[in-house]
């Protein structure tokens, strides 16, 4: 009995490669139950039923755990546990739908004060998967070709995660960084040197930085 499965049940086409964890359901309540820990190993979804329309009301709700420890972020690894992800496949005929969310901790410097800091994140994501896009699908980035009816979900997770990504990874908003003179940390009290006027033309620089 795998998964809760009934004996001489069929197993679902949820898969992961490189001889990954499955946790897969019974034949009564076509519920895939997926929870994969990532070290080396990718998960992909074998999309065949989904995009012949079988799928049943709760069918296609995935879960799983990114391992994304390895990634570097301007020479930081900030993705200390694993990425959180739960999302939902619905199937139609020529294309399925996938919807879902992705939770995780980031710990990095702080881009103004250096401090380090951690942040919880949520990203949601939605993608139309086809085989192929016709003349009349402009390819705005929902679409996702998968010609062999095959899903990666680690790469595709992970791309809407980057894609996520503040620009400038702060403690908080209005941070407000290192003296330029002392190098104190102004969010800890003034430092006493003296402030240089700032051309207002260039104010707007300032704010990137």
């Amino acid at each position: 009995m795998v998964g809760g499965a009934a004996p001489g049940a069929v197993l679902p086409t949820v898969f992961s490669q490189e001889g990954a964890q499955k946790i897969l359901d019974n034949q009564c309540a076509v519920y895939y139950n997926i929870s994969v820990r990532h070290e080396g190993e990718r998960m992909t979804i074998d999309l065949r039923k989904y995009f012949r329309g079988e799928d049943l009301p709760g069918s296609g709700v995935l879960e799983c755990q990114l391992d994304l420890s390895g990634m570097e972020l301007g020479g930081v690894k900030p993705f200390c546990a694993p990425v959180r992800v739960r999302a939902e496949l619905k199937g139609s005929p020529g294309s399925v739908e996938l919807r879902g969310k992705a939770c995780y901790a980031m710990t990095m410097p702080c881009d103004r004060c250096f401090k380090t800091t951690t942040q919880e994140r949520e990203t949601g994501f939605f993608h139309v998967l086809v085989r192929e896009l016709s003349d009349e699908e402009n390819d705005d980035g929902e679409f996702v070709v998968v010609p062999d009816e095959t899903l990666d979900v680690d790469q595709l997770v992970t791309e809407d995660i980057l894609l996520d990504l503040p620009s400038k990874f702060l403690c908080s908003p209005d941070c407000k960084g290192l003296c330029p003179r002392c190098g104190k940390d102004l969010n800890e009290g003034d430092c006493g040197c003296e402030r240089e006027d700032v051309d207002p033309r260039l104010a707007v620089l300032k704010e990137l930085l």
